[in-house]
């Protein structure tokens, strides 16, 4: 039923309902609604289960290496492919349906900011960044461009904007070793 809710999110079918759903995966509503709340749901869940990659990194990545990747990996997504029309549904949907809400916030948001938190910890540990920083308003500064030009469409999410948001926020984040070297490998 997964594949079926993940290639319906990954067509651009969105608004799908649980007809749609069920009869995509060849089952009975009362199916879809045993397991799901609603078809946003399962939906969401759907597009989870194909985009878990794009929170993964390189073992040998520097911590800056490793953050670019994950936002480039994310404007890939939500620019390339329906998931960005679906997170934009979503969104709207969840203001509505609350379950819907917390399933973004759970499944969608809280493992990439994971992860960035995460790889600034290890950072933090290889001297690469520096220590004290409030983990959370870091995820969030690295994230909320990509997800303001996603839900307000007001800039493209081009191929240089994960790059862009890192040259600005590197410095903030780098231990005094690591912004230098920064430094040097970008000019």
């Amino acid at each position: 039923m997964l594949d079926a809710a993940a290639e319906l999110a990954l067509e651009g079918a969105w608004g799908t309902g649980v007809d749609g759903i069920a009869a995509r995966a060849g089952v009975s509503r009362t199916t879809v609604y045993k397991w799901w709340p609603s078809s946003a749901a399962v939906l969401l869940e759907g597009l989870l289960e194909r985009t878990r990659g794009t929170i993964e990194s390189t073992p040998s990545a520097t911590t800056r290496e490793a953050l670019a990747g994950y936002l480039t990996a994310l404007v890939i997504v939500v620019r390339d492919s329906p998931a960005g029309a679906l997170l934009r549904g979503l969104t709207a949907a969840s203001v509505a349906d609350p379950v819907v809400g917390r399933a973004l916030i759970v499944d969608w948001l809280a493992p990439r900011r994971g992860a960035v938190v995460r790889l600034l910890i290890e950072g933090v540990r290889r001297g690469e960044v520096r220590p004290g920083l409030d983990y959370e308003v870091v995820a969030d500064v690295l994230f909320a461009p990509i997800y303001y030009r996603l839900m307000y469409e007001h800039q493209p999410l081009t191929d240089r904007l994960a790059e862009q948001i890192m040259t600005v926020s590197w410095p903030g984040i780098a231990a005094v070793d690591a912004t230098t070297e920064s430094t040097r490998i970008t000019k």
